[in-house]
């Protein structure tokens, strides 16, 4: 393999980072190129590594990397976007380490991801920038299913396909809206009216084609309830205090 071959470039946004050893660190990006991969930053944890200083949490950044044995390798690093100062503020960290933790999740590694790496990306500058940051849970998890095709029919019974009537609900170990005749009432489901499905269906559209960003409660309930079931692991949310939705 070439030198040009062991090398390439990438733009990547900080997921995570844990320490190796007693200097280095190994980082968790997103990358638009090659999807998430985890890439080792010698002496980031040295108070005066160039390195380290570039890569903070939610920040993109445009790097150089070296292929290695098992982990590539972060060889230069410039900043594209930096976030840190606005993101600092306690309710804009939690829900800016929420987004982070559902891409990490439920992206598979190596897998390139263009679409979550620029919902991603603005979901993160409208968090730095907002006053209610929470706000964009609901809708960054629904468009973040869409895209990677788990986002349900909010019209029709996942079950039967047939169209829904006044009240559906939601059965996330289903995938989906079930219908009266479909629905097992000793399962764990969320009732949902026609406006609330209305209100789902919105918060999963493309901007530009009929999309809200506020949730009513039980539609960012369903979501969560959804989110909780394809990540397969407890979530952050629930120790979110202010979220979109309260007691149903």
């Amino acid at each position: 393999m070439s030198g040009e071959e062991r090398s390439y470039r990438a733009q990547g946004i900080v997921l995570g980072a844990r320490a190796l050893g007693e200097a280095d660190r190994i980082v968790r990006f997103l990358t638009r190129e090659h999807g998430k991969l985890d890439a080792v930053a010698k002496g980031a944890r040295r108070p005066k590594s160039r390195i380290g200083g570039r890569l903070e949490l939610a920040g993109r950044v445009e790097m150089m990397l070296h292929r290695g044995r098992s982990l590539d390798v972060v060889v230069s690093v410039e900043e594209r976007s930096r976030r840190w100062a606005a993101l600092v503020e306690p309710e804009r960290l939690t829900v800016a380490s929420l987004v982070l933790e559902r891409v990490d999740v439920l992206c598979e590694p190596g897998e390139p991801v263009p679409e979550i790496f620029d919902l991603l990306e603005s979901t993160l500058e409208a968090i730095a920038k907002s006053e209610r940051p929470h706000r964009f849970i609901a809708r960054f998890s629904l468009r973040l299913l869409d895209v990677l095709g788990s986002m349900p029919p909010a019209e029709s019974c996942c079950l039967c396909a047939e169209r829904l009537e006044e009240i559906a609900w939601l059965d996330a170990s289903e995938g989906g809206f079930l219908d009266a005749k479909c629905r097992r009432p000793h399962r764990e489901e969320i009732a949902l009216g026609r406006i609330d499905r209305e209100n789902f269906a919105a918060l999963g559209r493309a901007r530009g084609a009929g999309a809200v960003l506020e949730a009513r409660p039980h539609a960012a309930a369903a979501i969560e309830a959804l989110i909780a079931h394809y990540c397969a692991r407890p979530l952050r949310v629930s120790a979110l205090p202010g979220y979109a939705y309260g007691p149903l």
